[in-house]
């Protein structure tokens, strides 16, 4: 833990020498990423980048097709007339090693979920991650304590419900609530000189309220449109105190105080058609997300010493900022008896602008961000069952391409970054049924590019690069 600490006494440093140098307010708020503390996708989902999905798939993202909730796992990307399940209640719950993004501390998340079907017109879905995890010492040596703690809580909550209005037609919506707070405190005390604490605490809640509609054409084709509003916030604070020998606070040093608020809202579409000719289904999917962050305090740093605050770094004024995200992506399954292939292309556009003003003690200091990405990824896969119907295994490959500029202007100054990379990934997983029971087991190795163009989803903000190289496993019964 001393390196959090460490951190607190560089920046301290940098003030003192450097003030309004090497601060970039702007993309720190621009680049704070949401907490995710649930599995978003089932393990078939993720074998094939969306292009199957499950009841739990339904329920994290399209709640109106909740009626349609058959463990069989039909082949389709979407649900059809005459393809409702025979289950009544179908209970999922998912196992990994980093189903939680954006958080300190070792700690996993816990996963369930249940849908039920009340009726033939009337289904229903819960879900709920919990996590928790401390870390912490204490040690005395002679007169002179050390002490370390690490906190880590969070909940993640998804209701929602779906209702068939007509023969053809689905309505469905539903609510999630998210909540994670993090704190890291390191502390020493010598008996009769002093000692100092230092402190890095994060909060972040998150409310998200979807409502969507699917519509039969006819026996063959369907559209859905889908509309997502989300709000919240976060807290960031990072500071050290020193103590004096009595144990009272003397000096205070605030590095990072920052309240952030975000609005965003999401519009979604699709189209899905089945073939004509042959078994197998064709989807086009579009989306186009939008966000906007602020700060909500001015006093973003600040030392206070004798009752005395010095301000370090003061928020005078700032545009709003926005990122806008688009989406476009075209699915396709195709059989050839019991083996089946799925292709797909996704290709994704966002833009993040936004700039603030501050004074950092007493430099006026303007910073403007503009940045831009484009990306394509390209999924390839097979999908066969072995053993009759009671094993299947899946394989997919995906390739991602992205090509954006980011941009950091100052008043003086600008700093411009072009880059282009490409990246791969592979996956292989085993999908057992037996009965009411269903699970898979996946293996998925290589690395997402940083914003891959997926299927968008909320809350915003800029996606981490991470390694995709873990086990999952998955148990699915229905009864």
């Amino acid at each position: 833990m001393q390196r959090k600490f460490s951190r607190f006494v560089l920046a301290s440093v940098l003030f003192a020498l450097l003030p309004g140098a090497g601060f970039a307010t702007t993309r720190e708020i621009a680049e704070l990423e949401p907490a995710r503390l649930s599995f978003r996708y089932s393990i078939l989902n993720q074998l094939s980048n969306d292009i199957y999905r499950d009841p739990f798939d339904e329920l994290q993202t399209r709640p109106y097709n909740l009626l349609f909730n058959n463990i069989g796992r039909h082949p389709n990307l979407s649900p059809w007339q005459g393809q409702e399940g025979s289950h009544a209640r179908y209970l999922n719950a998912l196992i990994g090693n980093n189903g939680t993004a954006n958080v300190d501390n070792d700690a996993d998340s816990i996963q369930g979920s249940l849908v039920r079907r009340e009726t033939d017109a009337l289904a229903w879905g819960v879900s709920a991650a919990f996590l928790a995890g401390s870390d912490g010492s204490s040690d005395v040596a002679g007169i002179v304590a050390f002490s370390d703690q690490d906190d880590l809580s969070g909940f993640d909550v998804r209701a929602a419900a779906a209702l068939q209005l007509t023969e053809r037609r689905v309505l469905g919506g539903g609510i999630r609530v998210t909540r994670a707070v993090s704190e890291v405190t390191d502390s020493s005390f010598e008996q009769g000189v002093g000692g100092f604490v230092g402190a890095d605490e994060f909060n972040q809640f998150d409310v998200q309220l979807d409502v969507g509609l699917r519509q039969f054409q006819n026996a063959r084709a369907s559209w859905e449109a889908q509309l997502v509003v989300g709000f919240g916030g976060a807290e960031q604070d990072s500071f050290s105190e020193d103590i004096d020998d009595t144990g009272a606070v003397t000096d205070r040093f605030v590095v990072m105080d920052y309240d952030i608020s975000e609005l965003h809202v999401g519009i979604y579409g699709g189209y899905n058609r089945l073939k004509s000719a042959r078994l197998g289904e064709t989807e086009f999917r579009a989306g186009l997300e939008r966000s906007q962050r602020e700060l909500d305090n001015s006093d973003l740093s600040y030392s206070e010493s004798g009752g005395v605050v010095t301000p370090s770094l003061t928020l005078l004024g700032q545009d709003a900022i926005a990122a806008t995200r688009l989406s476009l992506s075209a699915k396709s399954i195709f059989e050839a008896g019991e083996t089946e292939m799925f292709a797909g292309a996704q290709l994704g556009y966002g833009m993040v602008d936004g700039g603030t003003q501050v004074d950092a003690a007493g430099m006026i200091v303007n910073e403007q961000i503009d940045d831009a990405q484009l990306g394509l990824a390209l999924t390839v896969g097979l999908r066969k069952p072995v053993m009759g119907d009671k094993l299947r295994f899946i394989v997919s490959g995906r390739a991602d391409l992205l090509d954006g500029e980011r941009a950091t202007i100052f008043d003086a100054a600008s700093q411009r970054d072009d880059f282009s990379r490409s990246s791969a990934q592979y996956a292989i997983g085993l999908e057992g049924v037996l009965a009411n029971v269903v699970f898979d087991v996946a293996w998925l190795r290589g690395e997402e590019a940083p914003v891959a163009p997926v299927d968008l989803g909320l809350p915003g903000g800029s996606r981490r690069s991470v390694e995709l190289d873990r086990l999952i496993f998955s148990a699915a019964v229905a009864w």
